[in-house]
């Protein structure tokens, strides 16, 4: 299929999703999507994660997209040539390093990183189970990674189809600011997931799971709280311990003195 049948099919996806999740929430039908049969236990996301945020550019937004770091600055940018070419690029910012290349199309979606030891390519593919629609791709560790249609959290999932052993660790989340605007919130879980993987992929799933057209409950940014510092602990063996002072007597006997 051709790059340009491959972008205005994807921009003709983009807007039935949106469409259709606006129809769906204004009817209170929105439940259906989130229908769960699975018996999987969830870890849920860290209460300390950092926060990214993607937005259309102001003077041209059918081509670039910028990204931006919980102190409001840039840090990457998603560009390509024209409104008809279906491949994006992640350059960082300001030095506009090409960290990934992305394909968003219509059969065929992917993330190939450039910047990433024995990460190469990597298909991002539909995936319907029990547990309802995904977006997923594997990564080096051997596991599967899933943004989720209905939550919009990416997960981890452990020993999957293991129905009571299957563990799926939330390490990524995405919300809508705007509505029917491209303009997200991704909160990510850094110790658990590449902040790189997480946005390339999620850039994805906007323009092919999930659309703008969600109610958004708020316009503000989701409150996170101040990370704990840990306090320092002396090693044991630095620790103050006892000190003991022997005297020898002129009758050969000692005498013990000790601080404890």
């Amino acid at each position: 299929m051709s790059n340009i049948i491959q972008a205005s099919s994807v921009h003709g996806l983009t807007t039935t999703l949106t469409v259709s999740n606006f129809l769906l929430e204004s009817l209170n039908l929105q439940d259906i999507l989130d229908v769960n049969f699975s018996s999987a236990s969830v870890v849920q996301l860290t209460k300390y994660p950092t926060p990214y945020f993607i937005r259309q550019d102001k003077k041209n937004k059918k081509k670039t997209v910028k990204v931006f770091n919980g102190n409001g600055e840039q840090v990457f940018t998603f560009e390509r040539l024209s409104c008809l070419n279906p491949v994006w690029r992640m350059l960082t910012f300001p030095a506009r390093q090409e960290v990934a290349t992305i394909k968003i199309g219509l059969t065929s979606r992917s993330v190939d990183f450039h910047t990433k030891e024995g990460i190469t390519h990597r298909d991002v593919f539909l995936d319907i189970g029990l547990n309802g629609r995904y977006r997923s791709f594997y990564l080096n560790d051997g596991y599967k990674y899933s943004w989720s249609s209905s939550t919009k959290y990416l997960e981890k999932v452990i020993n999957p189809n293991g129905k009571l052993e299957e563990t799926r660790l939330r390490v990524a989340k995405v919300k809508l600011m705007r509505q029917f605007k491209l303009d997200f919130e991704i909160l990510v879980d850094e110790d658990n997931i590449d902040p790189e993987i997480a946005l390339s992929t999620a850039f994805i799933s906007m323009f092919t799971q999930w659309g703008t057209g969600n109610y958004t409950d708020t316009i503000g940014p989701t409150f996170i709280p101040p990370k704990p510092i840990a306090e320092e602990v002396e090693p044991e063996e630095q620790q103050d311990k006892p000190i003991t002072l022997v005297i020898e007597n002129p009758d050969g006997s000692n005498l013990q003195i000790s601080s404890e």
